[in-house]
């Protein structure tokens, strides 16, 4: 087979990676890609624009196209390509709306009768304020826009004089409707399944760092790092996800917007049983990077029964390591002024035999230059995860550029 991946994150280099293991593919290329995987041994192609990888499709009969980021999966492009007879893996815009309208993924979870936070939606500023006075802030409040807001459009409140202009900037910068949530209270973990519009087979479990430091108040970003299995939840809790899984297909399918793709769900486990937080219609970044490497199973086999309708009956065989991500970015990330620009320095066997993820690079002078935020990941696995956790930092500490910064705490 040859196919596409859209994308140009470490996300999209995992995903590379491991389709590039099954035996039925021919040739792979990842659009727009970036210089750390040309580093790899994959071919990245400047195709961005709709029309632009049609073109590319067209001309390199590429069989899928798997796409990556929510940008690519919201937009016109699997509509176009498939019209055109290129199978893309992804859900419909629709259905996708399970991400981008937070209103929209309530009355899923709801038809689906899946636990999620309580809720009420504000339509304008006055119903949000009367929303506010009528919370009595036994538990906080939180505060969240109804679309897509990158991590950023969510607060949690802990009193009315906190909730009140939080409101106002919420729906300054992202509109109306918000939504207004009780606090769920209880560990997080990621959960991810691949979908055919009616089965799926699960991917796996995992846990991802979203601060900046270890500080629970310090600054959000796209990812620190993430291992997997998750390891605080049971084999009745395991169940339990599957079943999540099932209801919120059915639910889908019921509404005429069946799902077929990646689909993540973000679950805390409370003292009264699972609850789903939200859904995003991908997979994560970075716990592809920590999950994607313990899969065994032909992954494109298993990608190209997806967009067929074929999961039914389907299993995942997962390798009996554990894996750890840990997570390299540069000097001043997530604030708007960091140090770019610098050297990278890979040992050359570390570009041959480790499990390293770029994103954020860019090439100057032959050589490989950060040009982002997150600028590459490195995923150890080991038989259990203290193991992979000694591996990953012994290689992520043998990477140099000016600025770098990694959170000494992933998987702890």
């Amino acid at each position: 087979m040859r196919v596409l991946v859209i994308g140009k994150g470490g996300r999209e280099h995992a995903l590379a990676q491991k389709i590039s293991e099954s035996r039925q593919l021919e040739k792979i290329w990842v659009a727009p890609g970036n210089p750390g995987m040309q580093q790899s041994g994959f071919e990245c192609v400047a195709v961005e624009k709709t029309f632009d990888v049609l073109s590319f499709c067209k001309s390199e009969l590429v069989d899928l196209v798997v796409l990556g980021p929510e940008g690519a999966i919201l937009s016109d492009l699997k509509q176009t390509l498939e019209n055109a007879g290129i199978s893309c893996l992804a859900p419909i815009p629709e259905a996708a709306q399970l991400e981008s309208s937070k209103v929209f993924c309530k009355k899923i979870l709801s038809s689906a009768q899946v636990k999620t936070a309580a809720f009420e939606i504000a339509k304008d500023l006055e119903s949000a304020q009367s929303l506010i006075v009528k919370h009595n802030f036994s538990k906080p409040l939180v505060i969240k826009a109804d679309g897509l807001a990158q991590g950023k459009g969510v607060a949690v409140c802990e009193s009315a004089e906190r909730a009140f202009p939080e409101a106002q900037s919420l729906s300054s910068a992202y509109g109306f409707p918000l939504l207004f949530e009780e606090c769920l209270i209880g560990k997080e973990l990621s959960a991810f399944a691949l979908c055919d519009g009616e089965d799926f087979v699960m991917l796996g479990t995992a846990c991802d760092y979203k601060r900046i430091t270890a500080n629970p108040f310090s600054a959000n970003t796209g990812g620190m790092g993430a291992y997997s299995p998750c390891d605080f939840i049971s084999e009745a809790d395991e169940k339990e996800i599957s079943e999540i899984f099932r209801k919120t297909l059915k639910a889908l399918k019921r509404n005429d917007t069946p799902f077929v793709g990646f689909l993540f769900a973000g679950l805390m486990l409370t003292a009264e049983g699972l609850y789903v937080l939200e859904y995003n219609v991908r997979m994560g970044d970075p716990e592809t990077q920590a999950l994607l490497p313990r899969i065994e199973s032909d992954f494109l086999d298993l990608a190209v029964k997806a967009v067929q309708g074929r999961l039914k009956n389907q299993k995942v065989e997962f390798l009996p390591q554990e894996s750890v991500h840990v997570v390299a970015v540069s000097g001043g990330y997530p604030q708007s002024e960091m140090q770019l620009g610098h050297p990278i320095k890979v040992p050359e066997e570390m570009l041959e035999n480790a499990q390293i993820y770029f994103a954020g690079v860019a090439k100057k002078n032959e050589s490989l230059i950060n040009s982002g935020g997150r600028v590459l990941g490195i995923t150890a696995l080991a038989d259990n995860r203290a193991q992979a956790r000694e591996v990953a930092y012994q290689m992520i500490r043998k990477v140099e550029f000016s600025g770098r910064y990694f959170r000494e705490d992933i998987a702890l």
